[in-house]
């Protein structure tokens, strides 16, 4: 008997996403059975517009086939025809006989991306106030918080959230057009009545739920539409990918610790390793979409007048084909981190201190940069003081006050925490709370 293992599947349903929704929105099903509501819809604007050969009853009975598959029988008939959508049509009027006259007569997921950033929103609250070394180049720069670091990460999922959102709002539906557009079709079914071929075009629409459509297209809309999504698509990958790189280095640091699951083996070597594999996981998928606009626009390009299938194979491979849930600071070794580096930020503050007081600045910059480079030594065989640090006479007039400044490192980060609150508040919440599912539980990665 041949099981799945003797075939090919995609390594997205089967690993990455197996139990995402996209396995079932995506799948064979899914696709027949919009197409079949599509046509229960086309049928639906038909009568309304007084086609007599469409009747209630052929309505009624594919309203309730809707549903029914007989997959060999489908399978057969795309073989024999070698046109799935015809296929499909010969199979649905085959279980709704009073339908098959009528059938193509003339004829996405924010709520889970909106959790994901609601998730980050929290994390980034829960440690608006938690100090840390700020980076820059890799190397350390001024003290920032963990929160302030998070909705810089929510700040450009939201972005990317805003790209989809706004796609979405726009995308329009290919309408009620014909072979190759022309709707010639439908002008023959309706006598030459062009406002009743109009009229079903807009009805259509809205039953498909679309506020907007294309009003010419040939064989197909635009593939450019396509290309649009795409874009979008790989702004989400290059962000997520930039929060996950960022997560990968944080926890090479000893700052942050992603979830790692009981039974879950980092390296089969090195038992005691706790690989970041969610992020590294995110970061290498997150590459596809990021790549992804290139062949889209090549798709785009080699359509041919009214159609080509140029665009069969890789159109539909590009557009189908949790690690925030249990984050963790690792408190201490970031306290630990700011203790090493907060006497230089203390310099820091004593030279812009001592420009205040008139002292020329270079001279200050000249002694405080000695001073960094002899602590730096020093730092390697103990902890360093600041006061200490600061024993030349030279900072006599500023030491007290850096001392005070350095006890509480809050002090170095600015506005960080009202920047994160601000944040949240008054961009991130406003824009993803009519999306979020109260109901979504706790997010999960197939890895």
């Amino acid at each position: 008997m041949t099981t799945s293992e003797d075939k090919f599947e995609s390594v997205l349903s089967t690993r990455y996403c197996k139990n995402s929704p996209l396995v079932s929105i995506l799948s064979e099903t899914n696709k027949a059975t919009l197409w079949r509501q599509l046509w229960i819809w086309l049928a639906e604007a038909e009568k309304e517009l007084g086609l007599k050969q469409v009747t209630q009853e052929a309505i009624d009975q594919m309203k309730t086939e809707i549903n029914h598959f007989d997959w060999p029988f489908i399978r057969s008939e795309e073989r024999k025809l070698k046109h799935d959508v015809m296929a499909h049509n010969h199979a649905f009027g085959k279980i709704c006989p009073l339908a098959a006259g009528i059938i193509h007569l003339g004829a996405t997921h924010f709520q889970r991306f909106a959790t994901v950033i609601d998730r980050l929103a929290t994390f980034s609250l829960t440690n608006k106030e938690v100090v840390t070394v700020g980076r820059t180049h890799y190397q350390t720069a001024s003290l920032v918080t963990v929160g302030k670091r998070g909705v810089l990460w929510a700040q450009e999922l939201l972005m990317a959230f805003q790209s989809l959102a706004q796609f979405r709002d726009q995308m329009r539906f290919r309408g009620i057009k014909g072979a190759t557009g022309t709707q010639d079709s439908f002008l023959t079914l309706f006598g030459g009545d062009e406002s009743k071929v109009e009229a079903l075009d807009e009805l259509v629409t809205k039953k498909a739920d679309f506020k907007h459509r294309f009003l010419i297209t040939g064989q197909t809309y635009s593939r450019q539409q396509d290309a649009q999504l795409v874009f979008s698509l790989s702004l989400l990958g290059a962000a997520a990918k930039k929060v996950c790189t960022d997560i990968r280095v944080l926890q090479a640091f000893g700052e942050l610790l992603e979830p790692f699951e009981k039974d879950q083996i980092g390296s089969s070597a090195m038992p005691y390793k706790k690989n970041p594999m969610k992020s590294e996981r995110c970061c290498s998928l997150a590459r596809k979409l990021i790549n992804a606009p290139q062949e889209a626009l090549t798709i785009l390009a080699d359509q041919g007048l009214e159609r080509t299938l140029d665009d069969s194979a890789g159109r539909r491979m590009l557009i189908p084909d949790n690690i925030f849930e249990g984050l963790s600071v690792q408190t201490e070794n970031v306290k630990k981190i700011v203790e090493d580096e907060i006497a230089f930020l203390g310099l820091e503050k004593a030279m812009m201190m001592l420009t205040e007081e008139g002292v020329d600045r270079q001279q200050a910059h000249a002694i405080i940069r000695k001073t960094a480079l002899e602590a730096k030594q020093l730092q390697a065989t103990q902890k360093v003081d600041i006061r200490q640090t600061m024993a030349d006479p030279f900072f006599d007039s500023v030491r007290d006050r850096v001392v005070g400044l350095v006890s509480n490192p809050i002090n170095f980060t600015g506005r960080c925490v009202s920047q994160t609150v601000n944040f949240i508040d008054n961009e991130l919440k406003p824009t993803i709370t009519k999306y979020l599912d109260q109901s979504v539980g706790n997010v999960q990665l197939d890895v």
